[in-house]
């Protein structure tokens, strides 16, 4: 199967999906970090070790992403969700977000 998407074109949607993902992430950090008086835009995450779950801050950010790796491999085997308010699209934001938050995360430790 050939794609109809030129290079440009490619990098157009890349830099668009990334302009999403970057939204998505001020909001949703903005919900799971304790609102706008919340400094630590890991908040969330490092909750697990709070909770004495024996998970570490990191293993965190993977259970997160295995989440949605394990749901477009769903979709990629189906081509359907069952639960339709998340579409592909999104799942695959949420994919960057966790990366760009966990890649972020570590930076921060030094």
């Amino acid at each position: 199967m050939e794609s109809s998407m030129t290079r440009e074109e490619y990098f157009q949607f890349h830099k668009q999906l990334c302009l999403d993902a970057l939204e998505l992430s001020m909001r949703k950090n903005h919900d799971y970090s304790g609102g706008e008086d919340g400094s630590n835009p890991f908040q969330n995450f490092m909750f697990v070790e709070s909770m004495g779950m024996g998970v570490s801050t990191e293993q965190g950010f993977l259970v997160r992403l295995a989440d949605k790796m394990k749901r477009l491999s769903g979709f990629c085997k189906t081509g359907t969700f069952e639960v339709e308010d998340e579409n592909f699209q999104d799942t695959c934001v949420d994919v960057i977000n966790y990366i760009c938050l966990l890649s972020a995360y570590m930076r921060s430790k030094g």
